[in-house]
C-alpha cells in the first residue's frame, strides 16, 4: 500500500523548477564560500543583533522539531480530534408581504373549539365599497412587490411557478380553478389575504372564526391519528387513540385514498412538508407539527407507487377511487411547493390516470374496464385540473371526452346528472344492507356541475343554473335520526356553488348563500369537541358513506369542506356575469 501524503506534501510549490545541483565538490565550495561569507557579517554586526538572532533561530528549530515529533506520531497512531459544534443563533426571517400569510396553529393546552365561542352577525351589514385587510390596513387594489420579489409568471410547464429560494416566486394558499392557485401573482395572493377571504366566503352568521377552529381542531385530529408510516388507516387508526377511543371505523381497502384525502385537507389549509408550525397536543402530551404530518404522508403515497405510476395496489373492487384522490394530493403537493422531488410522482401518477381511461369516455373502478360512472369521473377530474394549473403534462383530450360523458348522462331539462347512465339521473344509489335507508340527495348533480365548471368553463352554461336550484332545495341538514347526513353530497354541493355562485363568481350568491348558512351549521356545530376526549375536532362517521371509509373519511372531507372559502379560487371570477 502507497504512503499517504499530507495535503502539504501534496501541494505542489508555486514557481519551483527542478535545478541542476553540480557535483559534490562545487557545493562544498559553495558551502565553505558561505562560512567565509558569514564570519565577515559576524564582524560587522552588534552584539545585540546576534542575540536577536540567536534567539529567533533557536524559536524556529523548536518549532521544526516539535512539528516533526507529531508528524512521526499522527503516522503510527491516529488522533481523532472532536470539535465542539458551533453555536447557531437563531435567525428568523421575516416573509415577504407579498406572499400570502396564514395563521400558525394555535399554541396551548386547551383544543380550539369550533362551537364555544358566539358568533356575532350584523342582519344589516351593506358590503362596503372598498377593502380592508386582516391588520385594520383600508386599500382600493391588490398590493405588492417588486417584480423580483413575487412571480408573475407561470412556470416553465405553464404552471404558477412556487417558491423559491430567497426572492424568487412565491405561492398562495389556494390552489384550483380560476385565475389563483399554485402562485401567486406579482401583487400578492388572494385579496385581502386568507382571513379576508374566509370572511367574505362566509356572508353569513358563523363562517369566519367558527369554520377556521373548526378546520385546525380536524387537522389535529387527523395528525394525532396518522400512522408512523405516514398513512391513514380506515380500519385500525383507533390503534392512536389516547386516553378514549374513536369509533367509526371503515374499510381498509381505501387507505391509499384516505391517506391521500387527509393530505389534501393540510394542503387545502396552506400546510406544506415545508411548514414548521408546531404545538403541544392535549391528548397525547407531545409536540407535532402539520409539516412533519405532509411530509410523512408523500413518502407514504411516494412509496406506494408502483413502476406504472399507480399509487397502490392494482387489486380491489374500486382501486381507481384510491389512484385518483392520491393522484390529486401529489398534484396539489407539487403544484404548491413547485418541489422537485414531487414532480416524478405526480406526473406518472396523472400518466397512469390517463391510461387507464376508457377510450373516449370516462373512468369507473378499474383501467379500462368499459365501464363509466361520474362519481370516480369527478375524482379523476379533479386531479387533472389541479395538475394542469401546477405545470403538469395533461393535455385536453381527456378534459374534453369526461365533459361528453357527463353530457351524456345529464338530463337537459332539469340539469339531473346519473351514475353510469342517464336513465340513471336521480336514481338513488345504494348499497345493500349498509346505506339504503339514508335520504337521497343530488350529489352526482353537482358532480357533474363541477365537472363542467372544471371542463367547460362557461358561466351561461343553463345546466348549471338548473343545478344550482336542485341543490338548495335540499339543504344540508344534521339529522342522524332521518338519516339526513351525507358528507359527500355536502362536499360537493359546497364547491359547485361555490366555484357558480360564491362571492367571486360574479353572480348574485342567490344560491351560495343559503346553502353556505346551511353547511356551516351543519358541520361547525356537530364537530367533537374537548369533551368528546380523543374524538376532538373529528365527525362520525354515520353518514350515507361512512360505512366505508370511516371517522378518517368524515374528518379529512368535511375539512376540505370548510376550506372551500380559501382552497379554490372561483372559475368565474372578475365581474358581474350579463
Amino acid at each position: 500500500m502507497a504512503k499517504s501524503r499530507s495535503p502539504r506534501e501534496e501541494e505542489p510549490v508555486e514557481d519551483e523548477q527542478p535545478q541542476d545541483r553540480g557535483s559534490l565538490a562545487d557545493r562544498a565550495r559553495e558551502s565553505m564560500d558561505f562560512e567565509a561569507w558569514l564570519q565577515e557579517q559576524v564582524k560587522k554586526t552588534p552584539w545585540w543583533a546576534i542575540s536577536m538572532a540567536a534567539h529567533a533561530m533557536g524559536l524556529a528549530l523548536l518549532s521544526v522539531v516539535t512539528f516533526s515529533h507529531a508528524r512521526v506520531q499522527s503516522e503510527e497512531v491516529p488522533i481523532i480530534v472532536t470539535v465542539p459544534p458551533p453555536k447557531i443563533q437563531k435567525i428568523e426571517i421575516e416573509r415577504p408581504q407579498g406572499l400570502v400569510e396564514r395563521k400558525g396553529v394555535p399554541t396551548g393546552d386547551v383544543t380550539p373549539q369550533a362551537t364555544d365561542e358566539p358568533a356575532i352577525y350584523f342582519p344589516d351589514a351593506e358590503e362596503s365599497d372598498h377593502n380592508e385587510s386582516a391588520d385594520g390596513e383600508d386599500y382600493g387594489q391588490m398590493k405588492g412587490d417588486s417584480k423580483e420579489f413575487i412571480s408573475y409568471l407561470p412556470g416553465e410547464g405553464g404552471g404558477a411557478k412556487g417558491r423559491q429560494t430567497g426572492k424568487g416566486p412565491g405561492l398562495t394558499d389556494a390552489i384550483g380553478v380560476g385565475g389563483g392557485g399554485g402562485g401567486a401573482g406579482r401583487y400578492g395572493g388572494p385579496f385581502g389575504g386568507r382571513v379576508n377571504r374566509r370572511a367574505k366566503g362566509g356572508g353569513t352568521k358563523g363562517s369566519t372564526d367558527a369554520t377556521e377552529n373548526a378546520v385546525t381542531a380536524g387537522l389535529r385530529w387527523l395528525a394525532r391519528h396518522q400512522n408512523s408510516d405516514g398513512s391513514w388507516d380506515a380500519e385500525s387508526y383507533s390503534g392512536n387513540c389516547k386516553k378514549s377511543i374513536c369509533e367509526g371505523k371503515g374499510y381498509r381497502d381505501y387507505n391509499v385514498g384516505l391517506t391521500g384525502l387527509s393530505l389534501l385537507a393540510f394542503l387545502g389549509a396552506g400546510y406544506t412538508h415545508l411548514s414548521r408550525d408546531k404545538y403541544m397536543d392535549p391528548i397525547t402530551g407531545k409536540e407535532m407539527s402539520f409539516g412533519t404530518v405532509v411530509k410523512q404522508g408523500i413518502l407514504y403515497l411516494i412509496k406506494s407507487q408502483d413502476s406504472d405510476g399507480c399509487f397502490g395496489a392494482k387489486t380491489g373492487g374500486k382501486m381507481l377511487y384510491n389512484h385518483a384522490v392520491a393522484s390529486l394530493a401529489m398534484a396539489e403537493a407539487y403544484g404548491l411547493t413547485q418541489s422537485p422531488l414531487f414532480k416524478d410522482p405526480a406526473q406518472r401518477g396523472i400518466d397512469f390516470l390517463l391510461a387507464s381511461k376508457n377510450p373516449y369516455k370516462a373512468w369507473r373502478y378499474q383501467p379500462k374496464d368499459g365501464e363509466n360512472d361520474s362519481s370516480v369521473t369527478g375524482w379523476c377530474v379533479m386531479a387533472m385540473k389541479s395538475a394542469e394549473i401546477s405545470g403538469l403534462n395533461v393535455g385536453r383530450a381527456a378534459f374534453e371526452e369526461a365533459l361528453s360523458f357527463i353530457d351524456e348522462i345529464t338530463e337537459k331539462n332539469y340539469g339531473k346528472c346519473g351514475y353510469t347512465k342517464l336513465e340513471d339521473a336521480g336514481v338513488k344509489v345504494v348499497v345493500q344492507g349498509k346505506n339504503e335507508d339514508y335520504t337521497n340527495h343530488e350529489s352526482l348533480t353537482a358532480v357533474g356541475m363541477l365537472v363542467r365548471i372544471f371542463c367547460k368553463h362557461d358561466p351561461k352554461d343553463p345546466i348549471l343554473e338548473m343545478g344550482g336550484k336542485l341543490l338548495v332545495q335540499d339543504l344540508p341538514i344534521w339529522d342522524k335520526a332521518k338519516k339526513t347526513n351525507d358528507y359527500y353530497y355536502w362536499y360537493y354541493g359546497t364547491l359547485a356553488l361555490f366555484q357558480y355562485d360564491g362571492p367571486d363568481s360574479g353572480q348574485s350568491q342567490k344560491y351560495w348563500g343559503a346553502w353556505n348558512k346551511a353547511m356551516v351549521d351543519a358541520l361547525v356545530k356537530n364537530q367533537a369537541t374537548a369533551k368528546d376526549q380523543c374524538a376532538a375536532g373529528s365527525w362520525d362517521s354515520d353518514d350515507r358513506w361512512g360505512f366505508e371509509g370511516g371517522r378518517v373519511y368524515a374528518t379529512a372531507l368535511n375539512v376540505l369542506t370548510l376550506e372551500v372559502y380559501y382552497r379554490y379560487d372561483s372559475a368565474f371570477g372578475g365581474g358581474k356575469r350579463k
